[in-house]
């Protein structure tokens, strides 16, 4: 349900979730982490991109909207499907705010397991070969730019990984992006 909403948004989404969904769900076994918010919180969270202006989706105004207008999709698709109501409120809540790091609000992310999950993985995304691709093109970032932007990124300190198995990750694809510009 939310696949044709992605497919009018960014080009990178469909990939960008597929690899999220995979990954969460690892890591959802691995830390005991509650699966029937996570992974719904991954599917639905960029579908906003939808109805939003097709330019720089790191633009702070892009961002808010496509958070507001994922939460609307997130309602509209759970509501269909008869998700368990004090669930869906929760979802809906995560969409809404999932990227308010980008407007200076880090606390949310200490608070909240699903959250702080959910942002490592986002945030992992830019580090695996699509990812990193994509994300420099929307940053205009060549590969070496890129690879510093995310080693020095605000987030190794202010939203710092929740989970040992994300932290793994997320340095397991830097040292291969790493190689890779060798």
């Amino acid at each position: 349900m939310a696949k044709p909403y992605y497919k009018k948004g960014r080009p990178m989404d469909l990939a960008h979730i597929k690899w999220m969904m995979k990954e969460a769900l690892t890591v959802c076994r691995k830390e005991n982490i509650d699966d029937s918010l996570l992974l719904p919180l991954v599917i639905l969270h960029d579908c906003g991109y939808a109805i939003t202006p097709k330019n720089n989706s790191f633009k702070l105004t892009t961002r808010k909207q496509h958070m507001r207008k994922g939460a609307e999709i997130t309602k509209k698709i759970l509501g269909k499907i008869d998700y368990p109501k004090k669930k869906v409120k929760k979802i809906i809540n995560y969409v809404f705010v999932h990227d308010n790091w980008a407007l200076g609000d880090n606390s949310i992310y200490r608070k909240d397991k699903i959250l702080s999950v959910f942002n490592d993985l986002d945030f992992i995304w830019m580090v695996t070969p699509r990812g990193f691709q994509e994300v420099g093109k929307i940053l205009n970032k060549n590969p070496q730019d890129m690879l510093e932007y995310l080693e020095n990124n605000e987030k190794l300190n202010n939203r710092p990984f929740f989970a040992p198995t994300t932290k793994k990750l997320f340095y397991s694809y830097l040292k291969k992006r790493t190689n890779s510009l060798k």
